[in-house]
């Protein structure tokens, strides 16, 4: 007989949390002569999928600042991005947003997880429609489990069957991907609260490109960090440096033409949460 979904995705990250709670431990209580250590601190809540867009022909500061669209916690909490306003310029930090989902909703997105067949997988991509869809993106489902981290990658995922060739057949784990990322999604448009992180990540880079005049707007350096010379390199151009969640005070009202002057340079930067399951700075 089948577990409970909601206990699968539970036991799951109890068992990944289950070294860092070892080194916590509680308290030891002598009994009989034998020694026996009392339970620790309940374990944190871990990611169990993250969904993400990876590449495309898009900037290379869009491709940098995006995070995760989807993220489910092992206690049913669903992190999503919020919605934007459709305006330009538009907010400097994307909106990200969180609620609890049903135990039937984690049942079935668990069933999908079974027929994309992840907790077999390593790291595994389907870039077939490669064949016939040009500087599309890459739609990526990490799953975590008791044996770590499990990938698949799909290029211009959702595109359909190939236009050539329209009785080639879809990879059905491709289409089980496809529907787990639009039931996911869909429950991501449900009333929810904003999501508080624990971290920020900021990356700079010198701007480079002359603003339209009536968009200009040049603030002075606003974190007490200002070397961002000496941040982690990211790519050639950018670095990268993590802080606390107050900082995100400093730019509730800065867009995403906003430079910062310092140093008679002018800065990009790109400032979002950082999300459970993410490193501090992109790899």
């Amino acid at each position: 007989m089948r577990m409970n979904q909601l206990a699968l995705i539970v036991t799951a990250a109890m068992t990944l949390a289950a070294c860092s709670a070892a080194e916590v431990g509680g308290p030891t209580t002598e009994v009989g002569g034998s020694t026996t250590e009392q339970p620790g601190p309940p374990a944190e809540p871990t990611p169990v999928i993250q969904i993400r867009l990876e590449g495309g022909f898009r900037p290379v500061e869009s491709i940098l600042g995006d995070g995760p669209t989807l993220t489910l916690m092992s206690d049913g909490q669903l992190i999503s991005l919020g919605p934007i306003p459709e305006i330009f310029p538009g907010p400097l930090v994307p909106p990200y947003q969180t609620q609890t989902i049903s135990a039937d909703d984690i049942d079935r997105i668990m069933d999908l997880v079974e027929e994309i067949g992840l907790p077999e997988m390593v790291d595994e991509f389907d870039d077939s429609a490669a064949a016939f869809v040009a500087d599309a993106g890459t739609e990526v489902i990490t799953y975590w489990d008791g044996n770590g981290a499990h990938r698949y990658s799909v290029y211009a995922l959702g595109i359909g069957a190939n236009p050539l060739n329209p009785d080639e057949p879809i990879d059905p784990r491709t289409e089980a991907f496809a529907e787990l990322w639009e039931m996911m999604g869909n429950l991501g448009l449900e009333a929810a609260e904003p999501y508080q992180p624990e971290a920020v990540r900021v990356i700079a880079g010198l701007s480079m490109s002359d603003p339209d005049p009536q968009f200009v707007d040049v603030r002075d350096w606003p974190l007490d960090d200002d070397q961002p010379g000496s941040w982690t390199r990211v790519n050639q151009d950018w670095t990268c440096q993590t802080f606390g969640p107050e900082v995100l005070d400093i730019f509730t009202d800065a867009t995403q033409t906003t430079t910062w002057s310092l140093q008679a340079e002018e800065y990009k930067l790109l400032v979002r949460p950082l999300l459970p399951g993410e490193p501090d700075c992109p790899i």
